[in-house]
């Protein structure tokens, strides 16, 4: 199949894609799907937009702010998406390098995937 025809997808993450994610991006979108990985900092929306250029959906690990700025609809008109997780323990005990103290282990397996619509950032100057 050409890759025309397909529903390009931005993934902008330090983590792999697992298979589990990439089966549920294909029951949502359709099986002609193909993935774009971008391991990279961004500073802001722009860096995003810029990598998911040649995207159909965009799918994001950020921190809020950038977030916020990307699902803004003057910035950018793609759908923007991201993963959800739980937290499983794994039944194993392991050594905390931080604290030298055992406690219990956990992964994370895939729970979803949610169509940011839109961030609100409130702060205030302390």
């Amino acid at each position: 199949m050409e890759e025309k025809n397909m529903t390009k997808v931005l993934w902008l993450s330090r983590h792999i894609m697992s298979a589990e994610q990439v089966a549920d991006l294909k029951r949502i979108y359709g099986n002609d799907i193909v993935v774009k990985s971008a391991d990279m900092t961004v500073s802001s929306w722009r860096d995003v937009v810029d990598a998911g250029a040649d995207c159909d959906i965009l799918a994001v690990v950020l921190p809020p702010a950038i977030l916020a700025d990307l699902t803004n609809p003057r910035n950018n008109s793609k759908p923007v998406i991201r993963a959800k997780a739980n937290r499983v323990a794994t039944g194993k005990t392991i050594v905390n390098p931080a604290t030298g103290k055992e406690e219990a282990e956990y992964c994370f397996q895939h729970a979803g995937w949610e169509q940011v619509i839109k961030v609100e950032v409130v702060t205030k100057q302390l």
